[in-house]
């Protein structure tokens, strides 16, 4: 089981402290937070009712923190939050009115009121009924205010994450042992599965992605329902949570038989310590992929191209893994690197010529370069006969 000691509520305070002062030096009056991962950065709230509208309000005059969801959540916030009231609202009931209540009537010359507009969480017809009842405030994106507060993990949050990897590692090694003879997606994905769960995960933001490598493309496929034959190279891909924080890792798991996967499994694994090493702090970004890309092309011979090598991780809830916006490594992002940061590092080599080969894995940045959190798991591995 996991060791890792839930949160406790004094550091919640702090957190919304951080973010209540970077709101009120925009102007806000208030802020309404709705994305997952930043009500349950704020809050502890990390239940699965946000398929329904459930927000966060912060009031940066009174430091006031309420939850506004459906009423039958009101034990769970009990249970699982401190210092934040609640606001329910009953089934049928217009969740925009309950919402006027907490915001209250603004002063006149506070009609500034933060939201996340990117976030999936906030349903356009959700948004018009606040907007109406609010009498039309003058909305302000405060989206990179919440995210800049946890851009930088904390040494809980790094612990939350080396837990993670750990179990992480356990499933790609328990769907690997099952992947011998003619298996199904859904047998592996679910060895998976259940091999983190029964260690200590909490429920992951993705399922696992398991496909054979002809069908790598297909990103954000879990599974097909061809079965995988004895010489499928397969492709797994996922991540384990602890405290809803994830390390994702991704393996190309070889047919029984095969050695080390030739020069593109070389040139992957080249890929990928170009990345690592780049991970400093002072750097950006766009100077990362392009470490990583100049390494790819350099053993290619020739242009290659791809969207980006890895993106900012750590909180996520279905459905991803991701934390909150998506910060890629990526060419134009001038994001300057700072110890504590992480991320998903992927090196992936599609090539007609060299072959297919794709790894990935959670690194920390670290004054000397990064650190993989996922090192324990296998490398390169092969399926057993």
């Amino acid at each position: 089981m996991s060791s890792v000691e839930p949160f406790p509520a004094e550091e919640y305070e702090r957190r919304r402290a951080t973010v209540r002062y970077a709101l009120a030096r925009l102007g806000l009056a208030a802020a309404v937070i709705t994305a997952p991962e930043d009500v349950y950065y704020l809050s502890g709230l990390r239940n699965q009712g946000h398929f329904v509208f459930t927000a966060l309000v912060l009031d940066t005059r009174s430091g006031a923190a309420t939850l506004v969801a459906r009423e039958m959540e009101a034990p769970t916030v009990a249970a699982q939050t401190g210092g934040c009231a609640f606001a329910g609202y009953a089934d049928g009931q217009d969740p925009c009115a309950v919402l006027h209540e907490v915001v209250g009537p603004l002063g006149r010359d506070e009609r500034r009121v933060g939201y996340q507009p990117e976030s999936l969480s906030l349903p356009v017809a959700v948004w018009r009924g606040v907007d109406r009842v609010l009498g039309s405030p003058e909305w302000v994106d405060c989206a990179a205010a919440v995210t800049e507060a946890q851009a930088v993990r904390s040494e809980r949050e790094i612990a939350c994450l080396r837990e993670a990897a750990r179990l992480s590692a356990v499933g790609v090694r328990a769907g690997v042992a099952a992947a011998a003879g003619r298996r199904t997606g859904g047998e592996l994905v679910g060895a998976v599965q259940e091999a983190m769960l029964s260690a200590g995960s909490d429920y992951p933001g993705f399922v696992p992605l398991v496909r054979a490598v002809r069908q790598i493309s297909q990103e954000h496929v879990a599974w097909t329902e061809d079965p995988f034959t004895p010489t499928d190279a397969l492709f797994f891909e996922l991540s384990a949570a602890v405290q809803r924080y994830h390390a994702p890792l991704g393996r190309t798991v070889l047919p029984h038989g095969s050695q080390r996967g030739g020069a593109a499994a070389e040139l992957s694994h080249a890929g990928l310590a170009a990345i690592v090493a780049g991970l400093r702090p002072g750097r950006t970004a766009q100077d990362v992929f392009g470490d990583w890309r100049s390494t790819i092309e350099a053993g290619l011979g020739r242009p290659y191209q791809r969207h980006h090598c890895g993106y900012s991780v750590g909180i996520g809830f279905p459905p991803s893994w991701m934390s909150g916006r998506v910060d890629s490594l990526r060419p134009g992002n001038t994001t300057v690197l700072r110890p504590g940061m992480t991320f998903h590092v992927q090196s992936w080599v599609l090539d007609p010529r060299l072959g297919t080969f794709a790894r990935s894995d959670t690194a920390l940045v670290t004054d000397d370069g990064g650190e993989l959190l996922t090192e324990d798991a296998p490398r390169s591995p092969v399926r057993p006969a």
